[in-house]
């Protein structure tokens, strides 16, 4: 038996790990990490190599460690070659990286990990029983849902006949897509994703067309930094109305959008006729004789085909398909908002013992909720409940 499970094991998991070890409330024998893979943090790890980001979006302060300067110290310390870029110091992927690989190491992570998918949790006796699917059952005092919708690739319905037949998401854990260098190949999306894979695939010597719904965005960061404190974070917290909050959240996002390098970067492959951005809807799709894609758009009555066509559509976020979330929340009678998301106390507990992170948070921590500063935040409120 645990005094605390954490289910999922990327940045939000792995930062409460941390967090609840550093403050030295919490050893680490005392709790255990559920993850499917085989090592915390994998599935953004291969993620963020995929689309070969050099960058990250976030400035250096948000890290998985308790001390704010902690990865600038490191950085020193190691004398890091590509440190940070930028007025915001955003760290290289490399180093951010290798640092949340010191910091659990440091925790010795490995003793409380744990490979597997949860299959069931329920009250029991005062306690929460989870069962996996390796048959296994594990009790613990207090659960912490840090799932995220990384397994929740977004596919519209026009290319769903086409699952890696043709079609890939950039996100799916095995793309049977690319082969040989070269070649023509389409990136369905207007965000920093699609900007990191349309770059990516240009340097491998691509032909690369970017479709786009919107104008390209450009913003610093995907929301603005005054959700990080009281400055909108004091209105938003005092609203009991969550469909307000909802609508709060959903405004303040800038999906689709990336940094400035990424654009000033864009700009020149597309003056070069590298990467050809069309601002235009893909409504429909049909596979040649030849085995190329062809493509049908909204407004624009040309047509395109394409030896590949990459989706960087994001992720959907649905939470009705985390099944045992749902009967649990229903045997113990838990709050859900209009929007299908929990409704939590402040100290982010939604029922008795049962904590949340990440988007299951957001309600409570807002807009920045999924992010690294998110995971820093709910990690820092869940683990002050601890005596």
């Amino acid at each position: 038996m645990y005094k605390w499970l954490i289910i999922g094991g990327g940045i939000q998991g792995s930062t409460l790990a941390v967090h609840l070890v550093k403050s030295g409330k919490v050893p680490i024998q005392d709790f255990v990490v559920i993850d499917p893979h085989e090592q915390p943090l994998e599935c953004w790890k291969r993620n963020t190599g995929r689309i070969r980001m050099n960058y990250l979006r976030s400035p250096s302060v948000h890290h998985m460690d308790t001390e704010p300067f902690s990865l600038q110290t490191y950085a020193d310390k190691s004398q890091w070659p590509e440190v940070f870029f930028g007025r915001y110091k955003r760290p290289s992927l490399s180093l951010f990286n290798q640092h949340c690989e010191t910091i659990l190491d440091e925790i010795h992570i490995d003793q409380a990990w744990k490979r597997g998918m949860v299959t069931d949790l329920r009250r029991r006796n005062g306690l929460w029983e989870v069962r996996t699917d390796a048959s296994e059952t594990i009790m613990s005092e207090r659960v912490v849902l840090a799932m995220s919708f990384s397994q929740q690739p977004c596919w519209p319905e026009w290319a769903k006949p086409f699952q890696n037949d043709g079609i890939y998401h950039v996100f799916d854990r095995d793309v049977q897509g690319l082969g040989q260098e070269g070649g023509s190949a389409a990136v369905v999306g207007g965000g920093i994703t699609a900007a990191h894979y349309a770059i990516k695939l240009s340097d491998d010597g691509y032909d690369v067309t970017m479709f786009v719904r919107h104008p390209l965005r450009t913003y610093d960061f995907d929301s603005d930094p005054g959700w990080l404190g009281p400055k909108y974070m004091k209105r938003f917290s005092k609203t009991s109305d969550y469909q307000k909050r909802r609508q709060w959240i959903t405004n303040a996002r800038h999906r689709g959008s990336f940094p400035k390098d990424i654009s000033r970067k864009l700009a020149v492959y597309r003056e070069e006729g590298r990467i050809k951005v069309i601002q235009d809807e893909v409504i429909s799709c049909q596979k040649t004789a030849d085995g190329w894609m062809y493509i049908q758009l909204k407004k624009n009555e040309s047509s395109y085909t394409f030896e590949h066509i990459a989706l960087a559509t994001g992720f959907a976020s649905d939470i009705s398909r985390f099944e045992w979330v749902q009967k649990a929340a229903q045997a113990e009678q838990l709050p859900f908002a209009g929007c299908g998301f929990p409704i939590v106390g402040k100290d982010l507990q939604w029922g008795n013992g049962l904590y949340v992170m990440g988007a299951f948070a957001e309600l409570e921590i807002g807009p920045t909720a999924r992010n690294i500063s998110g995971a820093r935040k709910a990690a820092f409120t869940i683990t002050q409940t601890v005596k």
